[in-house]
């Protein structure tokens, strides 16, 4: 996992293919920063995903695919001044 809105429960996952996945999380557990996770990422709706780092499964909703970097930030809502509700993989 790339980045995390915790405060609204959304993730943007880096593909093979340098895009972004934006993923809303329909639990209430939200995975860490750097979770690798797996499943179908590039299909739109509501999926299954594994999170390998912590062996459990997520019930997502996957929101967009083919992001740019700068699309995942705006859609997470990732500025400068909230930064208490967001992480970036570094």
């Amino acid at each position: 996992m790339y980045m995390i809105n915790h405060q609204k429960g959304w993730i943007a996952l880096l593909t093979e293919n340098n895009t972004f996945s934006i993923v809303e999380v329909l639990e209430m557990q939200l995975p860490n920063i750097g979770d690798v996770i797996s499943g179908d990422i590039e299909t739109l709706g509501e999926e299954t995903f594994y999170n390998v780092t912590q062996d459990e499964t997520l019930d997502v909703y996957v929101q967009d695919i083919y992001a740019g970097q700068k699309a995942a930030m705006r859609q997470l809502e990732i500025y400068p001044n909230n930064k208490r509700i967001w992480e970036i993989y570094n």
